[in-house]
């Protein structure tokens, strides 16, 4: 009986090492830190729009709207990190678009269309630079800062075509 007590006592104290163990492993495991993978954001390649013959020689005489069409071209696929960045230098060069807009393209859509994109820039750069941002606002942010630069790329390409059509009606006309 005695060999009993003691076989169950010492299975009892194996019993409980055994899942004091099993709690140490799952305490350490707790505490490691998680390394989860960095989340990319704008998955979808954006096209920058395409310029018409004639806008596209008005836009080279205007070496700021390379280094936006370059940087607006480069916030696909970019981790949050990156797009504080990218956004806030961005913005910037929306900035000196807005200041520097060439004679043929000075008017209200023209500036209206800069300024949309500029709110939509820093609506962008706001969320990136959030201690927690949420990811789903980020992409809908990219991806209404990407409408916004179509339309304004529709509207030099308009005013231009305008400003043409305008010119062959004088011309003809005298």
């Amino acid at each position: 009986m005695k060999n009993l007590v003691l076989s169950l006592l010492f299975s009892g104290l194996l019993f409980l090492h055994a899942l004091s163990g099993c709690q140490d492993r799952a305490t350490e495991a707790e505490a490691e830190p998680i390394v989860e993978a960095e989340q990319m954001f704008c998955q979808t390649p954006f096209v920058f729009p395409i310029l018409t013959v004639e806008s596209q020689e008005i836009i080279t005489d205007w070496p700021v709207f390379k280094d936006f069409r370059r940087i607006s071209q480069n916030l696909i696929n970019t981790p949050v990190e990156d797009l504080k960045y990218r956004s806030n230098n961005l913005r910037l060069q929306t900035d000196s678009l807005a200041v520097t807009v060439p004679q043929a393209l000075q008017s209200p859509i023209i500036n209206a269309r800069l300024l949309v994109v500029n709110t939509r820039i820093s609506l962008l750069n706001q969320e990136a630079k959030k201690s927690l941002p949420d990811s789903t606002v980020i992409e809908s942010r990219l991806l209404d800062l990407h409408q916004s630069i179509r339309e304004f790329i529709l509207h030099i390409n308009e005013k231009i075509e305008k400003d043409l059509l305008d010119k062959k009606g004088i011309q003809s006309a005298g």
